[in-house]
Parts: structure tokens; sequence; C-alpha cells
């Protein structure tokens, strides 16, 4: 008798670093978060066109870009046509202009950030999951310029309202220092000081998580009260 073969969490494209897929994970209710239904990634414009026909083949409906308006214009989304995009956008340092960085300081200034994000961006998380949480926008795709930071804590407050275990979640949120590194080599090479802002640290996350428990009493308190989750629909869409 032939076993399901279980889908390849990094997606099999040539013209992105960290395309991968939020499925399989244990959820809520022993059920687990379904596959090639939630996509993260990194940039986009490079995309072949067999890049193209395999999201198209998904088939692929909703594109959120959470990059600044400038990274936008400069590198503008790739994506099959039937895909409808949206802007949701978060602005963010250029990293290529690290003068304006201390490297001593950037494993704290990156928890900074992330708690920022937390307290801050809660406005565009809510509209991320009003788009989300639409059963029609679904096969789709989120994505920054890294796909590590904005992306990642997406990826965070998605899975964690459909109930993936904070550790899960944060192993995921980890993938991305394996996945992502051969995108910013060329910086590392040339600045090694600043690796830390090129990838991602569990204290990073970390700090998000803190002021989540601390500040809003919790990931589902924060989920619900700050975002306006439905938690029950979004298990229902995406887990089974």
């Amino acid at each position: 008798m032939m076993t399901k073969e279980t889908p390849s969490r990094l997606l099999p494209v040539k013209g992105a670093y960290n395309m991968r897929d939020l499925g399989g994970y244990p959820a809520a209710d022993q059920k687990h978060v379904k596959w090639r239904t939630l996509l993260r990634s990194d940039d986009l414009n490079q995309l072949t066109d067999t890049d193209l026909d395999y999201l198209a083949s998904l088939p692929l409906r909703t594109d959120i870009d959470l990059r600044g308006k400038t990274e936008v214009s400069k590198s503008p989304d790739k994506m099959p046509p039937t895909t409808t995009y949206y802007s949701l956008p978060l602005e963010a340092g250029d990293m290529s202009d690290m003068q304006h960085f201390d490297p001593n300081r950037i494993p704290t200034i990156l928890q900074d950030v992330y708690a920022y994000i937390v307290r801050s961006a809660q406005d565009t998380y809510a509209t991320f999951f009003r788009i989300v949480s639409n059963e029609q926008h679904a096969p789709l795709l989120f994505h920054c310029s890294a796909g590590k930071d904005r992306t990642g804590m997406a990826a965070v407050y998605l899975l964690s309202a459909l109930g993936v275990d904070r550790e899960t979640v944060i192993q995921d949120y980890l993938l991305s220092a394996t996945y992502i590194k051969g995108k910013y080599d060329f910086i590392v090479k040339r600045f090694p000081q600043f690796e830390p802002l090129t990838t991602v640290k569990r204290e990073y996350v970390e700090a998000a998580f803190q002021v989540i428990d601390n500040e809003f009493g919790g990931m589902e308190s924060y989920l619900t009260r700050q975002l306006g989750v439905d938690i029950e629909k979004l298990r229902k869409i995406y887990t089974e």
C-alpha cells in the first residue's frame, strides 16, 4: 500500500530563497495545518516563468505584500495573472544602507523592532487577518523583502491562531536563518559585523512574545482583542 508523500516545506522555485509552506504543523483539536494553502516568502521580483506556472497550478489566489512603498517600487512582484495583489506596507530600513547601524547594537535594535511591530503595527496585521480569513483568498502567499521579520511575525501570529505550539512556531521562524543565508552572503562577506542584521535569532522573536505576554495578556488575547482575529473561523479554513 502506497503512503501519501509529505510535501516539501521549501517550495520548488528558483527565483526566491525563502518561499516555504506553513503546512503540516500539528494544530488545535489534533489537526494539522493544511499543505499548499499558506505560503510565506521573500522578494518575488525574480520569479521565473516556471515558478509562476508552479504557483498558478496550486492555484495561488492571493499575494499579500508587507513591504514598504519604496521596496515595492524598486522590486515589483511577479505573480500569476489570476492572483489578487494586496499591499500592506510596513516600512523598514534598507539593509544595503549600512552606515546607519552600529553593529554592536544590532541584536538590541532588532529586539526593539520586534517589540515595536507588536505594539505599533496592529492595524496592518488586523487587515492581514481580514484578508486571510476569507476562504476565497486561499491558497495565499504573504511576503516582505527577506521573508524573515515582517513576514516572520505574520507567520507567528497565523500559526499561533491555528493552535500550533509556541516552540514549533519559533522553530518555523528560525528556518529563515537557513534559507535566507545565500541571499545576503554578499553583505556578510563585505561587512561580517552586520551578519546579525541579515538573519533571524531566537531572541528577536522572543522579544515579541515578551511584549505580547506582559502587555497584552498572552497570544490569544492579543490576536482576538488587538487584531480582531476569529480564531475558530481560521481553524476551519486552514486545518484538517
